[in-house]
């Protein structure tokens, strides 16, 4: 059901593209038919170097009043203790040291831990926003030139066996993939914390027309491989968009949810798969 779904978007979106190409087409005829005007020609000129004008004034102004604002938060997770732990594992695990560990739980240089042990670990997360003169933030991405247009629609086409995955957003894994029951990944988090592209791809929907999902973004990564990103409260992407991997392209949200957190999905031919054995093991 969810793959038919998924076709019938591909299918929509691939008819929207024809139907802009047949149009582009007629609005050809239509301005060989009015070539010999000359009058309005030179009247339309003028409008359209004025308005390109405008553009870039805009454009300028807009660049000009762009900033950048780092953020750092600290978060505690809850690391339960497993068969055969040490704190240096466990340390290794999570990407901090045994000094650290003891110091956040209060135990000294001798202690051991124990299975089923419940552990405190702090993570601290630095983000870099970039906010227009409003202090709303504003995509950090830049128009795909062609040769990265055509290079991504060569990727895309291109069978692959695998594809390599960064993290689409940090926080606690509070909804794992199973088989038959779920789509994919439940990353919880804060409502507007970053999602970003885990891979390079070229955006193949982003909207709310798939009413379970909320607000939702698909990319493409190759011929067989795609990921998707639920429940978004913003999206900084649009339908053709060429995005790589690290690049934020949405705000967590809580669309059609009942907790603020991002859904992602990998698809292998269209069938959902779990993405943990194709994501680091640490958070970047």
């Amino acid at each position: 059901m969810l793959r038919s779904r998924f076709d019938r978007t591909k299918t929509g979106l691939a008819g929207l593209w024809v139907a802009v190409a047949i149009s582009g087409c007629a609005n050809v005829g239509q301005q060989g038919a009015s070539a010999d005007n000359a009058a309005a020609s030179a009247q339309a000129a003028a409008a359209a170097a004025q308005a390109s004008d405008a553009a870039t004034q805009a454009q300028q102004a807009a660049s000009d009043a762009v900033t950048t604002r780092t953020v750092t938060t600290t978060k505690t997770i809850h690391y339960r203790v497993k068969r055969g732990d040490t704190l240096a594992r466990i340390a290794q695990k999570n990407n901090c040291s045994v000094k650290d560990l003891l110091a956040w739980n209060r135990m000294n240089a001798s202690a051991h831990v124990k299975k089923g042990q419940v552990l405190r670990i702090v993570t601290q997360q630095t983000v870099t926003t970039t906010v227009d003169a409003n202090g709303n933030p504003v995509a950090a991405r830049a128009p795909a030139s062609s040769a990265d247009s055509r290079a991504m629609a060569a990727q895309t086409r291109r069978a692959a066996k695998s594809v390599a995955l960064a993290w689409p957003a940090q926080g606690v894994v509070v909804e794992p993939f199973q088989a038959g029951e779920t789509r994919g990944i439940e990353i919880a988090g804060n409502a507007g914390d970053p999602v970003r592209a885990a891979a390079d791809g070229k955006v193949m929907y982003a909207g709310t027309g798939l009413n379970e999902y909320g607000s939702l973004i698909i990319v493409q990564h190759n011929k067989d491989f795609l990921t998707a990103y639920s429940h978004n409260r913003k999206l900084l992407v649009k339908t053709g968009d060429i995005v790589h991997q690290g690049q934020q392209i949405a705000e967590m949200g809580n669309e059609n949810n009942t907790r603020v957190s991002v859904l992602f999905e990998l698809r292998h031919d269209g069938m959902p798969i779990d993405p943990m054995p194709y994501l680091p093991q640490g958070r970047g």
